[in-house]
């Protein structure tokens, strides 16, 4: 592929770290080094950069990171007082990386520092805007992961491989690569998690392309006598991935009442139907009133979720008109 080197920039979001945060940097650094110079997958780039993003640590998380800082002069850091939530901490950072590639990891590296070289592989030799880390395709998995969490992940993702196109198994993963481009047209709005499916499905309106390479999510396992971080996730999450989901696709959640009503309706009908056939008057019945308000309401939620989905796809084309003059004007 004949165009100049690309510069690397991976942005870490950090909230509370102390525990492990130093030895992690010292392995990112290394791994960084390591793709500048072709390492394994063969792929070099220009230059690199490390996107330290201290969301509001109460420990000495920034301490350390500071300390990191000035040992390495590639390392940038972001940091506020107030803990903002991983989407206010993730545009900060894109804010802050000057990057051709941007690549986005936890801060524990439970997915390995290897999966960076592997992003930079899959842009440079693929035809893609955003690459996604998938521990739910073939080829990737889940180590030392609790049942819950795993469920959660799988059937989580499943809504949102119905919810949007493209059959991806892992939406709502942190861990992505993106060419620059993607995120410079992305008006983004989220503060907390959710911003990982915003930005997916704000990308897929403009038309980027989105492809998922299998990996492995590997969490440590516990040592007795050995204290390791905290996991950050929080039940409210699940909540609000499925409001998400029923914006991104409005049919799912008033298709699915409204056939819902509309069957209940037309299931007592029929059994009515039934009842008068046989001589059993079924006038001033309860279940008769039920049953015509089903109908009427199936058939008008239906139709609301038929318009709504209409003013999704509008929206959809006004993002790509948006993105079209802003591309003239630059």
């Amino acid at each position: 592929m004949a165009h100049s080197l690309p510069k690397l920039s991976v942005v870490i979001p950090i909230y509370n770290e102390e525990l492990a945060i130093r030895e992690n940097v010292t392995i990112l650094v290394g791994a960084l080094n390591d793709i500048q110079r072709g390492g394994k997958n063969g792929v070099v780039i220009r230059e690199w950069e490390l996107v330290l993003v201290n969301d509001g640590s109460t420990d000495k998380t920034l301490d350390i990171i500071q300390e990191e800082a000035q040992k390495e002069s590639r390392i940038k850091i972001a940091s506020y007082k107030t803990n903002r939530g991983r989407g206010h901490a993730l545009k900060t950072g894109f804010k802050t990386a000057t990057g051709d590639y941007i690549v986005v990891t936890e801060s524990d590296l439970n997915w390995g520092s290897e999966i960076i070289g592997q992003f930079v592989v899959a842009l440079e030799g693929e035809d893609v805007d955003i690459v996604i880390a998938s521990p739910h395709m073939k080829g990737g998995g889940m180590e030392n992961v609790p049942f819950f969490r795993w469920a959660l992940s799988h059937f989580g993702n499943k809504v949102f491989s119905i919810a949007l196109p493209g059959k991806f198994t892992m939406v709502t993963g942190m861990t992505r690569a993106y060419r620059r481009e993607v995120l410079e047209s992305l008006d983004l709005e989220s503060e907390d998690k959710e911003l990982h499916v915003e930005i997916i499905y704000k990308s897929l309106d403009l038309g980027f392309r989105i492809i998922e390479i299998p990996a492995m999510l590997r969490w440590k396992k516990p040592v007795p006598g050995v204290e390791i971080r905290k996991s950050h996730f929080k039940p409210t999450q699940i909540v609000k991935h499925l409001a998400m989901s029923f914006f991104i696709r409005p049919f799912m959640l008033f298709g699915t009442v409204g056939l819902t009503l509309l069957g209940l309706g037309i299931a007592m009908g029929v059994y009515l139907l039934i009842l008068s056939s046989s001589g059993t008057p079924v006038v001033g019945r309860p279940m008769l009133f039920a049953a015509v308000l089903f109908i009427i309401i199936g058939f008008q939620v239906l139709l609301f979720g038929f318009l709504a989905n209409q003013n999704r796809n509008l929206k959809r084309q006004l993002s790509r008109v948006q993105r079209d003059i802003n591309r003239r004007r630059s």
